[in-house]
């Protein structure tokens, strides 16, 4: 497979049941400038859904636990575009990793999908403001579940506002708390959760004034050590 991109979407699941390991949802948005500057067009995947999907005679588009082709996580049973994307339904396989995953779905930390694809039809567009690059074909290799993103739109630069990465943190604490994963698992959010730690450490603001050259705290060290004594740092 040569020439494989990356592009992360918030996980969009409709639908979750965790004892008969089925789960819904959309593996890419249609319209969305992602960082690079890239938006997937309607119709992107109609041409390799016709011929590498589910329901193709010949069906080679996996559902992976981090992109890893060694570890499919289920079978897909459903891929179409509509109005909103790429959606998809599949079956869980009775895994280690697919159990964890639909836990993690679950627990709210796997909050995104990425697909690996290769671009086919592309053009610069700017219909929509600014200079973007319109992609309008893809050959679609896999859509992953992941804890955190491969590319720069990932949940360590990727917040809105510092309360959406508080919000990640507190989800991430809770499941190394309440979890019951997988060591490897346990591993990958923990060690997502050091990531956002050294992130929020390295953006300490330290306020001295000029009569006293100690340094004082303002309200957002405050924050950050309300945080510190809630991972028991």
């Amino acid at each position: 497979m040569k020439n494989i991109s990356f592009k992360n979407y918030d996980a969009s699941i409709k639908d979750l049941d965790v004892e008969t390991g089925v789960v819904t949802g959309y593996f890419s948005q249609f319209n969305s400038i992602d960082l690079d500057g890239d938006v997937i067009m309607p119709g992107a995947f109609t041409k390799t859904i016709a011929e590498r999907g589910p329901d193709s005679s010949k069906p080679e588009i996996a559902y992976l636990w981090q992109h890893d082709t060694y570890r499919p996580l289920g079978k897909l049973m459903v891929l179409r575009e509509d109005n909103f994307g790429l959606y998809f339904e599949a079956k869980m396989s009775d895994t280690s990793y697919g159990k964890d995953a639909l836990k993690l779905y679950r627990d709210g930390v796997i909050t995104q999908h990425s697909i690996g694809y290769q671009v086919i039809k592309s053009q610069e567009n700017t219909d929509m403001g600014e200079e973007i690059d319109a992609i309008y074909e893809v050959k679609l290799w896999e859509g992953s579940a992941v804890t955190f993103g491969a590319n720069p739109n990932t949940p360590f630069t990727g917040f809105k506002s510092a309360e959406e990465r508080e919000d990640r943190i507190k989800t991430l604490v809770k499941a190394i708390k309440n979890g019951t994963y997988t060591d490897e698992t346990f591993g990958l959010i923990e060690f997502e959760l050091l990531k956002l730690i050294s992130l929020v450490k390295s953006e300490e603001p330290t306020v001295v004034t000029p009569e006293d050259t100690e340094p004082k705290e303002d309200n957002k060290i405050q924050e950050i050590k309300q945080f510190r004594n809630l991972l028991n740092l």
